[in-house]
């Protein structure tokens, strides 16, 4: 496990806080009480009484730093706008609700490591948990556009979805992501944001009422256009904040679900200060 758990200000800050309030109640029942630390440590000097408060203090401090970070180091929850946010680890593939799917904008299904890999979400997905892979086909054939203002166009012969849709099939949520071309999956920092903002709102529209489950989405294989590296916490950090300002209504808990490896990579707690 990495050692950058200790790196959390906010943890810090929050532990301190802690403390000061831990205190000033020791403090206040002293007072009720009739209780001065001259009663308790008389015999010492003015430097060794500020050496036991201090130490006292940061005593609570690190006790409160590792009760926090052993509450939160498999997951947090947050309130975004009334809607509860669960981040934790998990396979998306046992959750019991609505499952998010990522896919390109075109919702192809052929898995054959070039137009979708193997070993991504969306793969494993068509090949362990589709059986009738034509029904799924026709499915995504036979959307149609009649409740949502996102809607496909044809371009080349091929139906093109806006990125952000959703295609519900049984209890997933097929969301169209990517663009898609020279057999890459791709799009811009832009791009990202917008879909993750209509994708809220396709949720808002789909969802009836039940659970809905997401990976972070962007951590694949994906590529972003213009920009090197997206760090996981950045991905989970925009997913957030996009749904702040979706203005989505959602009234059934959502979680992301990160792997083990990606929670061990992000500071979790600091998901907290994001506004």
């Amino acid at each position: 496990m990495k050692s950058q758990w200790l790196n959390s200000p906010n943890r810090w800050k929050d532990s301190f806080t802690v403390a000061f309030a831990i205190l000033a109640i020791v403090e206040t029942f002293f007072a009720i009480s009739a209780i001065s630390l001259d009663n308790i440590c008389g015999m010492y000097n003015w430097i060794t009484k500020f050496l036991l408060v201090l130490g006292l203090f940061l005593f609570i401090v690190i006790v409160a730093f590792i009760i926090k970070y052993h509450k939160t180091k498999k997951g947090i929850s947050l309130n975004i706008r009334g809607i509860k946010v669960n981040i934790r680890q998990g396979d998306i593939f046992k959750a019991k609700g609505w499952k998010v799917i990522a896919f390109n904008e075109f919702f192809d299904t052929t898995v054959d490591d070039v137009v979708i890999a193997h070993n991504t979400l969306n793969g494993i997905f068509i090949d362990n948990h589709i059986q009738n892979l034509s029904e799924l086909q026709n499915k995504i054939t036979n959307e149609t556009d009649d409740n949502t203002n996102y809607k496909r166009r044809i371009c080349n012969n091929r139906a093109v979805y806006p990125l952000g849709r959703i295609i519900t099939y049984k209890d997933f949520m097929l969301l169209a992501f990517t663009h898609f071309d020279n057999n890459q999956a791709h799009l811009t920092q832009k791009d990202y944001e917008d879909c993750l903002r209509v994708m809220w709102t396709e949720i808002s529209r789909t969802y009836a009422n039940k659970p809905i489950f997401i990976p972070l989405l962007g951590s694949g294989i994906t590529r972003f256009d213009g920009t090197p590296h997206k760090s996981t916490f950045d991905l989970l950090k925009c997913m957030l904040c996009t749904l702040r300002t979706s203005g989505a209504n959602i009234n059934q808990p959502i979680t992301i679900l990160l792997t083990e490896e990606t929670i061990q990579d992000i500071n979790i707690y600091e998901i907290k200060g994001v506004k």
